[in-house]
């Protein structure tokens, strides 16, 4: 028991890293147009789902700067999603 502890537990870690480092790269990203509360002008916003700690800990909101007035303010971006998840995948020929 103790020796297959000794060999799982790390392959699982060495699995879960690797699958954390190329969710955000290969994983659903999703664009969100979104109005600045302050200049009212909008802007589209790329994300990925759960890619960061931040994602996680906020849910739906993002702490943005406006790329137009550059004031900081906090946005729902799953209400304001726009496309499908699109997947990078390689192409198949």
């Amino acid at each position: 028991m103790v020796d297959f502890l000794l060999i799982a537990v790390p392959v699982i870690l060495v699995l879960g890293t690797v699958l954390f480092i190329l969710l955000p790269r290969y994983g659903p990203h999703y664009t969100s147009r979104l109005t600045c509360p302050n200049c009212k002008k909008q802007f589209n916003y790329h994300w990925v789902p759960g890619a960061s700690y931040l994602s996680l800990r906020y849910g739906n909101k993002r702490k943005l700067n406006c790329p137009y007035c550059h004031q900081q303010s906090m946005f729902e971006i799953a209400h304001t999603r726009i496309s499908k998840p699109k997947h990078n995948s390689v192409a198949k020929s």
